[in-house]
């Protein structure tokens, strides 16, 4: 996973410092557009592959699971606006040596609050960026080891999560209605597990890719006179 994961970090690290700039300046040239404002109300679902950022490094698989929920966005300018989502996100890891294998589900609540920006008309090339912010809810393990390792056993010590989440896609407007590809990558500032000096782990923030397929509506406030 971490030989997937990286070169995806790092595209996507430079997507977001150039949406950030494609951001503001499509929001200057927005300004002088007669562009209508509208909110879009919809719901995407996919699939993660996602493991833990460990320190001291642990050999692992990535754990697919299921990322999906509800989005509301203000497209507030031509190119711009914001998102806001309420997801139910399945992270975890796995573990394989030989025959034996283990893995840790880790399931929460999340709240991603996005700049927007797209390119386009009916058929977009559209960025989303920006924190979010989650809480645990629940977890399975499985294993077949005799002796699981430590991270198997250690418990859930930081239940809040936070972190910064890139995506990028494409959506095809028909004026009434989107419908959205997209492809996301979540990275985690805390950490699952203790992290002092000494404690097992110096880190162990969660990572994953999502892709997902959403529908959303539009709909744009009425100005009465």
């Amino acid at each position: 996973m971490k030989y997937l994961l990286n070169p995806i970090r790092t595209l996507l690290q430079r997507a977001f410092f150039c949406g950030m700039l494609c951001g503001f300046s499509a929001f200057a040239v927005a300004q002088t557009s007669d562009f209508k404002p509208y909110f879009s109300f919809g719901t995407a679902h996919g699939i993660s592959m996602s493991s833990i950022n460990f320190y001291p490094t642990v050999a692992q698989k990535s754990l697919k699971g299921y990322y999906g929920g509800i989005a509301v966005a203000y497209i507030s300018e031509k190119h711009f606006g914001l998102q806001a989502e309420l997801n139910y996100s399945q992270r975890g890891w796995s573990e394989q040596s030989g025959s034996d294998n283990m893995q840790r589900r880790i399931n929460y609540f999340e709240l991603p609050i996005m700049t927007h920006v797209y390119f386009g008309n009916h058929f977009r090339w559209m960025i989303n960026l920006g924190p979010k912010i989650g809480y645990y809810l629940s977890e399975s393990k499985s294993t077949n080891m005799a002796s699981p390792p430590t991270e198997y056993t250690l418990a859930i010590a930081n239940k809040l999560d936070y972190g910064i989440c890139a995506g990028s896609g494409f959506e095809v407007n028909t004026g009434a209605m989107s419908y959205v590809l997209e492809a996301r990558y979540s990275y985690s500032l805390s950490d699952i597990f203790p992290n002092t000096k000494s404690d097992t782990f110096g880190s162990s923030g969660n990572q994953f890719l999502s892709v997902t397929l959403g529908v959303f509506l539009h709909f744009r406030p009425q100005h009465h006179r």
